[in-house]
């Protein structure tokens, strides 16, 4: 709480936070974003579905050089209570992924190891958590999401506020000079907001197939850029929020 700071009340979740101020997005991160993991979810791919395209063979070949890394840990705590020599000896052996015995090892415990996970997904790993979690600690991603999957829909927003505005600003100029009545500007501003915003986002999600009519082709923008949208989002996500030290 704070007075001349201006923030004086936060509220988790509210826009306005009561008194202090949060951006619609982060303050309705929680809500978005099991929205979209529910969705991707339900209609696109599962978890299952994305582990079972690894190759366990592939895996082992690229985690093998960091194979002894890996190992070493466990061997030193495996042996924690046995003679100083006993515990060195140990640890640079299975330290060294170059060796012959440890080649073998290294590949067949990844191999295994990949092909458990594949098998036991839903056990070691839930999708739902890992973005929710990622998407929380970073309140900002989700509006970067957006402003990059839909940058040609928001600046469409902003531009066709202005001449939508405008059009139906004439409708209202009209009907204020032949209908002189105090409320003529404050719910001709209501119907003129609630419409703009209507045609706009009407204008941008239909129809959802293209639709011929004579020499045009409608469709709404956003369905238009269904391959760049898609590009965009899974970059997003492997870059940005499901990262392979992340799902680990």
């Amino acid at each position: 709480i704070k007075w001349r700071g201006i923030p004086i009340l936060k509220v988790e979740g509210e826009p306005l936070g009561l008194l202090g101020w949060q951006g619609i997005v982060p303050a309705r991160t929680l809500k978005m974003s099991e929205a979209m993991v529910n969705a991707t979810i339900n209609q696109l791919l599962t978890m299952e579905e994305i582990i079972q395209r690894l190759d366990p063979d592939t895996v082992a070949d690229i985690l093998l050089p960091s194979s002894g890394q890996i190992v070493q840990p466990f061997v030193d705590e495996l042996l924690a209570d046995q003679p100083k020599p006993v515990q060195n000896f140990a640890s640079n052996y299975a330290a060294d992924s170059d060796g012959w015995l440890q080649k073998k090892v290294g590949h067949k415990f990844l191999r295994d190891l990949t092909v458990d996970v594949q098998e036991n997904v839903g056990k070691v790993c839930n999708l739902r958590n890992c973005v929710v979690d990622m998407m929380m600690s970073d309140r900002s991603l989700l509006g970067k999401l957006f402003q990059i999957s839909g940058k040609d829909e928001l600046a469409f927003l902003t531009d066709s506020g202005l001449w939508f505005g405008f059009l139906l600003g004439l409708i209202q100029l009209v009907v204020a000079l032949y209908w002189d009545n105090p409320w003529t500007l404050s719910v001709g501003g209501l119907i003129v907001g609630l419409a703009t915003n209507w045609l706009a986002l009407k204008w941008i999600f239909e129809p959802v197939n293209p639709k011929k009519i004579g020499p045009f082709v409608l469709q709404g923008l956003f369905l238009r850029r269904q391959n760049e949208v898609a590009a965009d989002f899974s970059k997003f996500f492997a870059t940005r929020v499901l990262t392979s030290r992340q799902l680990w």
